[in-house]
């Protein structure tokens, strides 16, 4: 089964729940993503968004 997601979309997402402090949603979401589509997303992340994923719990 070949892996069908919208990047622009969900980094859309990622993007909005880190401007709202949603950063463990962020790390979830992100976590439930293969490496291509990790890889994939990351140009369209904000730097904010970026930082809520490196951030420690």
């Amino acid at each position: 089964m070949t892996e069908s997601v919208n990047c622009e979309k969900l980094a859309g997402v990622l993007n909005r729940a880190s401007a709202q402090g949603k950063h463990q949603f962020c790390k979830m979401l992100w976590g439930n993503q293969s490496e291509s589509i990790q890889s994939q997303l990351l140009p369209y992340l904000t730097e904010q968004a970026q930082d809520a994923l490196k951030e420690e719990e």
